[in-house]
């Protein structure tokens, strides 16, 4: 008869797994799996605070944007909880009329203490003294797109100007076989500006205007050069936008005084659309870095004014004639830099004593709001998690 033996491995396999060897894995499997757990807890941790920032945020933002677009003032923290009762007074306003309100949200199962400091901003000051030399602190009211047009001339206006004559008269001399005797720059110096403010009917928006700022330039000069006359001029439309009529308020003309004779001259071709909707409007005209030609001490990087220098500014049977109620600029009363016989330079403002125009503006319209909206988390949460701020253009 045949022995039967079993072989040596198949008796080691049929044993198992020895103590110290499950001692040995779980031991590895702990050592390698407490790390992964922990990642996957923080990664849980970092996406719950992730939400609860994008929470808060859109949050913050959503009530920012509403006290923007409110309809009533931020002055007086008892007119906001009547249009708005969730909120409530946290602190009083101070002598500077800053207050702060707050409210409790919840978001996504997170509760959060919303508060909105408030600081009202009077950016003008009625009671301002302007002087003659105060060039850099005349006040002017704080601008707001959707009302107010506003237009600056660009540095390369007079420049391509001066090319564009010079140019012209280079070509006449040249078809006449003589030298041009004028350079640009000879042309920048002999040019009057007239700045052309007009309003047409925006005929894809209803009850809008484009208002239009165009810098229209002619040759001064007692004799004409080669190839130019009167009717030679250069023109750059320098602002262009689209303003609901019945919200226009205030036009801003930032420009460079030029020679002895510069004008402002108001259009408008939009069917009454401006004499019939639009309210009182103001108008401001700023001489940049200039002051008149007798004063003695000049700022620095400002020029004096042309001796005899004039500024023409006229609205007649233009829609701005009877709109226009007040002209606000920045050149000397004392020595007539204002031609005063234009329909709208009668309206000029003047200071106290009447020897100065004035810009100081002290309407309600130009005061605004600081808004600062914080979100801090409640109880395991607790913390500032977002703060935005923003402004608001008062009624």
């Amino acid at each position: 008869m045949r022995e039967r033996r079993c072989g040596a491995f198949d008796m080691k396999d049929s044993r198992g797994f020895t103590l110290v060897e499950l001692i040995l894995t779980i031991a590895i499997l702990a050592i390698v799996t407490i790390p992964i757990l922990s990642y996957f807890t923080d990664s849980a941790k970092h996406n719950a605070r992730s939400r609860m920032k994008q929470d808060a945020s859109v949050l913050a933002q959503d009530i920012l944007e509403n006290f923007k677009n409110s309809s009533y003032s931020l002055d007086d923290p008892a007119v906001v909880c009547s249009a708005q009762p969730d909120w409530s007074v946290d602190t009083a306003p101070n002598a500077n009329g800053v207050y702060t309100l707050k409210q409790s949200k919840t978001v996504d199962d997170h509760s959060y203490s919303v508060k909105a400091q408030i600081t009202p901003i009077k950016k003008i000051e009625s009671t301002a003294a302007p002087s003659s030399k105060d060039y850099e602190k005349f006040v002017i009211g704080t601008m707001d797109s959707s009302k107010d047009v506003m237009s600056s001339e660009h540095g390369q206006t007079l420049v391509a100007a001066g090319l564009t004559f010079a140019n012209k008269h280079s070509s006449a001399c040249a078809a006449a076989g003589t030298t041009a005797t004028v350079s640009a720059e000879e042309f920048q110096k002999k040019l009057n500006c007239t700045i052309v403010i007009s309003a047409k009917q925006d005929t894809t928006k209803t009850g809008y205007d484009i208002i239009t700022v165009k810098y229209r330039y002619t040759y001064s000069g007692s004799s004409y050069p080669e190839g130019i006359d009167a009717s030679t001029q250069y023109e750059d439309i320098v602002e262009s936008s689209s303003v609901k009529v019945e919200s226009l308020e205030n036009i801003y003309i930032f420009y460079t005084p030029l020679n002895m004779n510069d004008k402002i001259q108001l259009e408008t071709d939009d069917g009454n659309a401006v004499q019939s909707d639009a309210g009182d409007l103001n108008l401001f005209v700023i001489a940049q870095s200039s002051v008149p030609a007798n004063e003695t001490t000049v700022p620095t990087g400002y020029k004096k004014r042309p001796a005899g220098y004039k500024l023409t500014i006229d609205g007649t049977a233009s829609g701005f004639e009877t709109k226009i109620k007040k002209l606000y600029l920045n050149l000397s009363k004392g020595d007539s830099e204002l031609n005063s016989s234009g329909t709208i330079a009668g309206k000029a403002q003047v200071t106290s004593d009447g020897n100065h125009y004035t810009l100081v503006h002290s309407e309600k319209m130009n005061r605004m709001a600081d808004i600062k909206v914080s979100i801090d988390g409640i109880g395991a949460n607790a913390g500032r998690v977002v703060e935005v701020t923003g402004s608001k253009v008062q009624n």
